[in-house]
């Protein structure tokens, strides 16, 4: 992201954002709530066009064909945005199916994602409503995943889910960028141990990227909300 400014009349959420993601790594996005974190996923996948600036997707310079590069994107909405008259599995293989993959095969390969992200035969079988708020974001995340994306896009993953089902979604989601060489950009809201989760670190702040690197290397002072963890 190079650049990237994006207001919504009279309120500026993006300033002169700059951005870039390595290939192959994991990135958190951390940030006050209402920075405009969810917006800066959302313009990094092309879904809210940009005000100023320009965006690099996937060898794609200043992208110009979104639905050819939503193809190779992964995204994980923060309020899930599951398809209410799909049932769960048909929502996973929703994605599946847009790559070219035919039933059956796509009918199990969905049901064995949710397997990998905690959920049964029945919860894939049932619609969406049917399901906790927690079960839902696991449905959302196996469809983001579905079809081993270059791009992941996650917004909050593990909101809402139990300690144990956290860590075992965010091992999923490194061995899923490191088996296939992807990227992930990652808000999370849970600033523990960032740098055992994750590579990178990026701080949303007044609009802009205020401190990114290494996780390794983030300092406790690099913005208020670190201080207290």
């Amino acid at each position: 992201m190079r650049g990237v400014s994006k207001a919504f009349g009279s309120k500026s959420v993006l300033r002169d954002l700059w951005l870039s993601l390595p290939k192959g790594t994991s990135t958190a996005l951390i940030g006050e709530s209402a920075s405009g974190k969810s917006v800066l996923l959302k313009t990094a996948a092309g879904l809210l066009h940009t005000d100023q600036g320009e965006i690099d997707v996937l060898d794609q310079t200043a992208v110009s064909d979104w639905e050819e590069a939503r193809a190779r994107i992964g995204i994980l909405f923060q309020r899930n945005a599951l398809f209410d008259g799909m049932r769960v599995w048909e929502n996973v293989a929703f994605p599946l199916r847009r790559k070219g993959m035919k039933s059956p095969r796509a009918n199990d390969t969905a049901v064995q994602i949710l397997s990998s992200v905690g959920l049964n035969d029945r919860a894939a079988e049932s619609f969406p409503a049917a399901l906790s708020g927690g079960m839902q974001k696991r449905a959302a995340l196996a469809r983001a995943i579905a079809g081993d994306p270059d791009l992941l896009l996650l917004d909050d993953p593990t909101a809402g889910l139990d300690p144990v089902m956290s860590a075992s979604v965010e091992q999923l989601i490194r061995h899923l960028i490191r088996r296939h060489q992807a990227t992930g950009l990652i808000v999370t809201s849970n600033l523990q141990n960032l740098s055992d989760r994750f590579d990178r670190v990026a701080i949303l702040d007044s609009g802009g990227i205020s401190w990114i690197g290494d996780a390794g290397d983030l300092p406790m002072d690099a913005h208020p909300l670190l201080q207290s963890v």
